[in-house]
């Protein structure tokens, strides 16, 4: 089947890969595949350590599930390396009485749904971290969590549509022109381009094409080098994240529109914070700061809808890189087998009718 995918973040990718893979005839089309928040993204996989729960965790559950097998076969199809831990690789921390009680709370809840949570207190999260701040008050570790590279997913997945024939058209899709209620084609400032199926990934940037209230969330986050740790450091300060060679550490939350800019008020925020964390990033290097766009909801869940020939995937906020495999293995399922998910009816766009 002939394929259009709009949009060339980590959902739009991901998608294209595995249709690709499973022998479709596919095409990206992105006003810029450098824009967006996948290549500024953190790469937590780390559903527990945002106690998320219900439709959201069950979502985020069948990505972890999927992430060893995807990560090995888009290093196979790239030939690039990715960093990627798959297990145990955040330490969740909390520093106010209100988070360790929300945290405790959350942590007996998945013990009793059978899910493995280790609890460590100050002391045994100092084992791990020496030199972790005085002021933690608790500490823990969930079994499935993750840590990836995003930057070098995002890599990896352009190596990988060279390597599968995919083109990536560069063009600003405007409009979509409806026969019925099916999609006829797609008009972007160059020309037209028709499809048998479209899958619509278009971020922050949805409202220009769909009627769903998805807006641009801006997020500042910083990179430093010069402290190794062993595990994220997760906590409502900060979230510090070793990559391989360097850090992460983010992120800012701002609705400020499309503003690229980098503020001295988001950078300070991201130093005092992760300082707060650890104290001995004082002597770190800072090689950069960057900031991208989130497509947050009202509601902060996704937006999943199936039309006649077409998906739409958007909404994702702060777990885009969770969510990709999970994204990309329904819209996969219904084009192969004609198989409609849950997901679809639970994140559909019409609960904000």
């Amino acid at each position: 089947m002939n394929v259009i995918v709009v949009g060339s973040g980590i959902i739009g990718l991901s998608c294209a890969f595995e249709l690709a893979l499973a022998g479709h005839s596919v095409r990206v089309i992105t006003r810029n595949y450098e824009e967006g928040a996948s290549w500024v993204a953190g790469g937590m996989l780390a559903p527990f350590s945002e106690l998320l729960e219900d439709e959201l965790l069950d979502l985020s559950l069948l990505s972890l599930d999927l992430y060893d097998d995807f990560i090995r076969r888009l290093e196979e199809v790239s030939r690039l390396k990715i960093f990627y831990e798959g297990s145990r690789a955040i330490l969740r921390l909390a520093f106010s009485h209100q988070m360790l009680e929300s945290i405790e709370d959350y942590a007996l809840k998945m013990k009793e749904k059978g899910f493995s949570v280790e609890e460590l207190g100050p002391e045994g999260a100092r084992k791990i971290e020496p030199h972790l701040s005085d002021e933690v008050l608790g500490a823990w570790i969930f079994e499935k969590e993750g840590n990836v590279d995003a930057e070098r997913l995002m890599d990896a997945l352009i190596f990988a549509m060279e390597n599968l024939g995919v083109k990536i058209e560069i063009d600003d899709i405007v409009e979509i022109l409806w026969k019925d209620r099916a999609v006829g084609a797609v008009k972007g400032y160059k020309k037209e381009y028709s499809s048998d199926f479209y899958v619509f990934a278009p971020g922050s940037w949805s409202r220009s094409l769909f009627e769903v209230p998805v807006y641009p969330q801006k997020g500042q986050i910083l990179r430093a080098k010069g402290v190794e740790l062993s595990r994220v450091l997760f906590s409502e300060r900060a979230y510090i994240i070793p990559k391989d060679g360097y850090l992460l550490i983010g992120a800012t939350s701002e609705d400020a529109g499309f503003d690229t800019r980098i503020t001295l008020e988001g950078a300070g925020q991201l130093i005092s914070g992760s300082l707060s964390v650890l104290p001995s990033l004082a002597k770190a290097e800072l090689v950069d700061v960057r900031s991208g766009f989130r497509p947050a909801t009202p509601d902060e869940k996704p937006i999943f809808d199936l039309g006649e020939n077409y998906a739409l995937l958007t909404g994702h906020f702060r777990n885009g890189i969770l969510w990709a495999p999970s994204g990309a293995k329904i819209t996969l399922d219904y084009l192969e087998r004609g198989e409609v998910s849950e997901f679809f009816r639970i994140f559909s766009s019409s609960r904000f009718s």
